[in-house]
């Protein structure tokens, strides 16, 4: 499974860019049937650099990930990594929120290709909502 939408930008303030995006089915991790399961991409944008990764969650991983986004939007305070649950990358990304305000940082592409882009932002809790809503499919 992947999300509904190709394109779903979660945050842009004209200066950074990152968005979510689908996963045709032939690159879809297959996981056991009955189990929560979700393909997804990421991707990171500015005016000199774009870099984008694919990460798989799955069983009770996915479901911890999206407990722990779920507090930190409810609480305005707290931290959670998306990272791929599969293994084929070793990219990340990292959110850490303090009062509403929103850390985010990560890697996108694996450390053993030719290519990966590192990269952070500032943004605010707005952008966790639509991703929550995105994710829990």
């Amino acid at each position: 499974m992947t999300i509904q939408n190709h394109i779903t930008s979660l945050w842009d303030n004209g200066t950074d860019k990152f968005y979510l995006f689908s996963i045709a089915p032939e690159r879809q991790y297959n996981y056991i049937a009955d189990k929560p399961c979700i393909t997804v991409g990421f991707a990171y944008e500015n005016a000199h650099y774009k870099g984008c990764d694919s990460f798989s969650l799955f069983d009770h991983f996915y479901i911890d990930i999206l407990e722990a986004m779920k507090n930190t939007y409810r609480d305005l305070n707290g931290s959670f990594r998306l990272f791929d649950i599969g293994g084929d990358t070793d990219g990340y990304v990292d959110f850490e929120m303090k009062d509403g305000h929103l850390h985010v940082e990560g890697r996108l592409g694996a450390t053993f290709s030719r290519h990966s882009l590192t990269f952070e932002f500032e943004a605010d809790q707005t952008l966790l909502g639509p991703f929550i809503q995105i994710l829990a499919i």
